[in-house]
């Protein structure tokens, strides 16, 4: 007897065997998970910290996968432990298979823990990196100019500022100019009064519905003794800036 065909059959069977054994003991995700993962949403919008940590590391030991889990529980202890924070968020980063969405929540929170810990050059280039995934994030610049704003990076805050305006199609000049008064009053700190007054004046050229480049300029001349130019300018600063006239 041809033994040939018993030898297929037999291996046929095994295979069979094999298939069903391992869908039968695969382990299967809780479906608690999903309403373990609401309530601790739920106890976040309750600002119940410890309840919504707790609920989370639940998740997580139930679904490893549960990403979004993840993103919430570093965000919850970025207050507390940013270090912390940051490790369970770098870990996502290694993950494939990832959608573009979430790859952009996942730097999005490592900018915010870096930000946290004061490291500005790390906060930078994660913001930076979603930037190369959705070059249109408008979230991604906004924070990239409040750090600019932090170093007092006028330059480059008018460049972010550009590139905002550019996103939301808001072209107000004013947003601008307020970097090149900023540059005018460091001149003045400085006591370099010349350069300060070019900067207020380039401002209004700039700007000229701009209330506090006509305020300090205004300061620039009454520290001259000029006072009728100092109260033109301290009056047009009143005129355009009514609600601030007092500053």
């Amino acid at each position: 007897m041809n033994s040939l065909p018993i030898v297929f059959v037999l291996a046929a069977a095994i295979i069979a065997i094999g298939v069903r054994l391992f869908f039968l003991y695969k382990p299967q995700k809780s479906p608690r998970t999903n309403n373990i993962y609401t309530e601790a949403l739920n106890a976040m919008v309750r600002a119940d910290k410890t309840k919504a940590v707790s609920l989370l590391r639940d998740v997580v030991k139930i679904d490893s996968d549960h990403v979004d889990a993840y993103l919430q529980l570093g965000n919850i202890l970025r207050d507390s432990n940013p270090q912390q924070a940051v490790k369970i968020h770098q870990t996502l980063t290694v993950r494939s298979n990832l959608s573009i969405e979430i790859q952009e929540d996942i730097h999005q929170a490592l900018a915010l823990d870096y930000k946290t810990l004061n490291n500005l050059v790390r906060a930078r280039k994660e913001a930076e990196q979603i930037l190369r995934l959705n070059k249109h994030s408008q979230w991604a610049v906004e924070f990239l100019l409040s750090l600019s704003v932090q170093e007092k990076n006028w330059d480059q805050a008018a460049d972010r500022t550009r590139q905002l305006q550019k996103l939301t199609g808001n072209k107000n000049p004013n947003e601008l100019t307020i970097y090149t008064v900023y540059k005018g009053l460091e001149k003045m700190k400085q006591e370099k009064k010349n350069e300060a007054k070019s900067f207020f004046e380039k401002a209004i050229k700039q700007a000229p519905e701009l209330g506090l480049s006509y305020r300090y300029l205004g300061d620039v001349y009454a520290e001259s003794r000029d006072l009728v130019k100092a109260v033109e300018n301290w009056e047009r600063f009143a005129e355009l800036s009514p609600g601030n006239a007092s500053m």
